[in-house]
């Protein structure tokens, strides 16, 4: 039994997956406090059961909410002595459209987060954050996919056959938008 759990940006999404099957899901979207609304929310689904993995959206993202999923699953990964495995947030836009060769992207207020994969869902170069104004540009030149409806099933199964376990103390957030003492 793997949870899933991503807190990249507004919305909470929590799975539980066994038997090649999503059996609890509880996506809360438009989260204003999601550190009082995940913990719950996993104990919800795990309803007293301990997961065999875990996987955790590492970002790039909500600041705020990646470091919150992130630590938490690397909490209850130590904890329960379990594997825990990441994916990236535009991993996962990748894997959900059937697009050859695609630049992925999501906004928040200010600008857009890119990545670039191939046919096998490789990155292409790094991932990055671009404002609104240079979004603008950029997306005159290259078709940017933003409208991606998430296959959870197909994102859960895929980390678990391609990416490899970690220790806990070796997941960290992947943080691409520079905060306003780095600019």
């Amino acid at each position: 039994m793997t949870l899933f759990i991503d807190t990249h940006l507004n919305d909470v999404v929590i799975l539980l997956y066994k038997d090649g099957e999503i059996i609890k899901e509880r996506i809360i979207e438009n989260v204003n406090e999601t550190s009082t609304t995940v913990m719950p929310t996993i104990k919800k689904v795990l309803n007293k059961s301990i997961p065999d993995d875990i996987i955790v959206v590492n970002g790039p993202g909500s600041f705020t909410g990646v470091r919150l999923g992130v630590t938490t699953a690397k909490t209850l990964a130590f904890s329960w002595h379990k594997d825990i495995r990441t994916v990236t947030s535009l991993e996962c836009m990748a894997l959900s459209t059937l697009e050859e060769n695609k630049i992925v992207g999501f906004s928040d207020k200010n600008g857009y987060y890119i990545g670039i994969f191939d046919n096998d869902y490789n990155l292409i170069g790094n991932y990055e954050y671009i404002s609104n104004s240079e979004y603008e540009e950029y997306s005159k030149k290259y078709k940017v996919i933003t409208d991606v409806t998430l296959d959870y099933k197909k994102i859960i199964e895929y980390v678990r056959e391609h990416k490899s376990t970690l220790n806990p103390h070796e997941v960290n957030p992947i943080y691409v938008k520079k905060i306003a003492v780095e600019k």
